[in-house]
């Protein structure tokens, strides 16, 4: 099992499957809802929600540029 690491993000937009956020980079990335532990927000979770953070698995973000 890979370790899960927090990242701190904004939230940019929202659907069924992902969330689109940027995490101090140029561009945004899209997460899998799927590959997230722990989402710390507010309770809709809605886009623009501030600063908030995830827990996703270490590779993830690795591939993503997170880390």
């Amino acid at each position: 099992m890979t370790q899960d690491v927090e990242i701190a993000v904004v939230v940019k937009g929202v659907t069924d499957r992902a969330i689109r956020v940027n995490h101090g980079a140029p561009d945004e990335v899209w997460i899998p809802i799927s590959q997230i532990s722990d989402w710390c927000d507010g309770p809709d979770k809605s886009p623009g929600y501030g600063t908030t953070s995830i827990f996703v698995p270490e590779w993830l973000a690795i591939d993503k540029g997170m880390v």
